[in-house]
């Protein structure tokens, strides 16, 4: 029977879920912890402890990766976790999981994203709340939103120099976080270089469900 811890970190709430045996090995999902879990759970079976920490005003900001940082070094020593990680980063937790690994690559085993959010400019709406705390997080606004080269998909170069191993699960059309201009221009970037990825479309996916039917290649990338 998996244990579930809820503590405070930095003013922020963090969940564990520590398997019946854990081995040590765990993903950290930098969003929606429950939401679309069939992988996260057949791994905890596997002994991987989950963990989340709830930081989700933050949209992968400079700010946000010092928490992370901060909360890595607690979560690892606390609950004896391995010092790599593998990240699971959902939508808008794509922000912080691809922006945590090119900034501490050395805590970073593999890093899987679905349908994530690559482009400030695509994801929040605009004139949205979402978009007004990312503008007052990144200190930009609609005039310098257009220019800014903080993104995840003005990275590529530096995060594939890390050679940190990729999957990448999106919906062909994604209504909520277009396709093309976030996991699409990734994928067309790996292309181009010759870059080596696990990438599965759903050629008709929209943006909800994440995940897959069958979990297996999650599981097969994750092990």
């Amino acid at each position: 029977m998996e244990k579930i811890e809820i503590i405070e970190f930095n003013g922020y709430t963090a969940t564990v879920i520590i398997p019946e045996r854990p081995n040590g090995k765990w993903i950290w999902k930098t969003e929606f912890l429950y939401a679309f879990d069939q992988a996260e759970r057949a791994l905890l079976e596997l002994g991987y402890t989950r963990v989340y920490y709830q930081i989700s005003d933050k949209y992968g900001s400079p700010s946000a990766m010092k928490l992370m940082k901060e909360f890595y070094h607690f979560v690892v020593k606390n609950f004896h976790l391995d010092k790599k990680c593998v990240l699971f980063g959902f939508s808008r937790g794509g922000l912080y999981a691809f922006n945590f690994a090119i900034a501490y690559p050395a805590f970073v085993d593999k890093v899987y994203l679905d349908a994530p959010v690559l482009d400030l400019k695509t994801w929040p709406p605009k004139g949205s709340l979402e978009q007004n705390q990312m503008f007052e997080e990144y200190g930009l606004n609609a005039d310098s939103l257009a220019t800014f080269k903080g993104n995840p998909i003005d990275k590529l170069d530096e995060f594939f120099a890390l050679n940190i191993p990729l999957l990448i699960i999106a919906g062909g059309k994604d209504e909520v976080v277009p396709f093309d201009k976030n996991a699409g221009r990734l994928i067309d970037y790996c292309r181009e270089k010759d870059i080596r990825i696990t990438a599965i479309i759903k050629a008709d996916g929209l943006h909800h469900p994440h995940s897959l039917d069958d979990v297996q290649p999650i599981l097969d990338f994750v092990n």
